[in-house]
């Protein structure tokens, strides 16, 4: 009986300690943004607390794609193509896709 008791009382005692456990804590892995690449800012989202410039391959936040480029022969940019659109954002004209903000080209000054 003696024996049952202490095995039992073992095996709480272990079970509980695992209860007591932090969360798995990674100084590197709490630091990347989405895509896994490495944030500057140490935990902060990549592109709210600091501004960086639009480049081609990267997106244009809803809230942040500037003003829309009616006349974009006039500022010496090509076309844009099926559900694409020139935006001005930053002193930079900015041809996204439409829909998702994607962008395909950064032109600093259009002539």
């Amino acid at each position: 009986m003696k024996r049952l008791l202490a095995a039992t009382l073992s095996l709480t005692l272990l079970a509980s300690g695992s209860a007591f456990a932090g969360p798995d804590h990674h100084p590197d892995r709490d630091n990347r943004d989405r895509h896994g690449q490495q944030d500057r800012n140490h935990g902060t989202p990549r592109g709210h607390d600091r501004h960086e410039p639009p480049r081609r391959g990267g997106h244009l936040q809803r809230d942040h794609r500037g003003d829309y480029v009616r006349d974009y022969k006039r500022h010496g940019l090509r076309a844009p193509g099926r559900g694409q659109q020139w935006r001005h954002v930053d002193g930079r004209y900015v041809l996204i896709a439409a829909a998702t903000g994607l962008i395909a080209d950064v032109v600093l000054n259009g002539r």
